[in-house]
């Protein structure tokens, strides 16, 4: 009976808005077979969508919407019973109190076959149930975008790590390069050593046609004051190879160790040049595989605004009540009727 009064004369109408989406975007699935067997077909049931599902009822959301939306005035209007409200006469006021009232009251679950989420708001109000369910979908999109964020970075992070990397290394070598130029007094000792190597190839060519001059005069005219002549050409010659030569090789500031270091640094230069570029072509890959990983929230159906009341269940709690106190004094009068015999025996 005081179960019946209850329902029939205290108890405030409660509606639920209800609200169902699907988080989409290229995740990491098992490639196994026997995992999707063992799955059950849950292809859809993505970390992600837990994920969501479960920020919706977690002490964040539900504290967002304390700040933004007025949540506990929500669930305590001035008509609303002293029972099912909050805060009542048999629960604490403390934020875990409420949470705990929140999570009897927002509820999110996953269709593990279909992949899509369902979430059910309910309060003393069908438009504050529609209210609140739209801010935890608007709540959700937001945390799915903080999440594409996250991953977009740690996937680009990586590569662009190494580009900068090689860049400083690629700069360094650059410097060094600069340096070396100062200290050695030429741009590209190679280029610069081609007009010395020249005039060496030409002076030798003289020396060769003069050789073959004297030879054809010892021949023909053994006797010609030409000969004397073309030996003293043969030795300025040689002076002005051996000259020219020393510059070349033969000492520290000769051409060949100019030109040996000068060309293993262009060497390094080249090999970070095609690092850097490798890098770069790193970034851009990681940026297309960061743009196809993005997720997004897809709302299948908005949240609805109810026509009617689906809490109290009135007549169903009055019947469950009735029949486990029914049961009760069953059972009581069965122990009394056993007391009673007893006795009697």
């Amino acid at each position: 009976m005081l179960t019946a009064i209850y329902f029939g004369a205290f108890a405030s109408p409660q509606y639920i808005s209800n609200a169902q989406f699907v988080v989409r975007g290229q995740t990491t699935q098992s490639g196994s077979m026997l995992a999707g067997l063992l799955q059950g077909g849950s292809s859809g049931a993505t970390e992600d969508t837990y994920a969501v599902q479960d920020y919706l009822m977690s002490r964040d959301a539900a504290e967002l919407l304390i700040e933004n939306d007025s949540l506990k005035s929500i669930y305590y209007p001035p008509k609303a019973d002293a029972l099912a409200r909050f805060p009542n006469f048999y629960s604490g006021k403390t934020f875990e109190h409420f949470y705990a009232y929140y999570q009897r009251h927002v509820i999110a679950e996953l269709d593990t076959t279909t992949g899509i989420s369902t979430l059910s708001v309910r309060t003393f109000n069908a438009r504050d149930s529609q209210k609140v369910a739209q801010s935890l979908l608007i709540a959700a999109e937001q945390l799915v975008n903080r999440m594409n964020t996250r991953q977009r970075v740690n996937t680009i992070a990586a590569s662009m790590k190494e580009m900068e990397d090689a860049s400083q290394r690629l700069s360094a070598i650059n410097a060094r390069l600069a340096a070396y130029r100062n200290e050695i007094a030429m741009l590209d000792p190679a280029k610069q050593s081609q007009p010395i190597l020249k005039d060496i190839a030409s002076l030798q060519t003289i020396l060769i046609t003069t050789r073959m001059q004297i030879a054809q005069l010892e021949q023909s005219t053994p006797d010609s004051p030409l000969i004397p002549v073309y030996k003293r050409r043969i030795d300025a010659l040689n002076n002005e190879i051996s000259l020219a030569a020393t510059h070349v090789t033969g000492t520290s500031n000769s051409l060949v160790p100019k030109i040996s270091g000068y060309d293993d640094l262009i060497f390094q230069r080249t090999l970070l040049e095609k690092e850097v570029s490798a890098a770069a072509s790193a970034v851009e890959a990681a940026k297309v595989q960061a743009n196809r990983q993005i997720l997004y929230l897809d709302e299948v159906t908005q949240p609805n605004l109810p026509d009617y009341a689906s809490y109290p269940r009135g007549v169903a709690n009055t019947a469950i009540v009735f029949v486990i106190t029914f049961g009760l004094y069953l059972m009581v009068m069965l122990l009394i009727g056993g007391a009673k015999e007893h006795k009697l025996v």
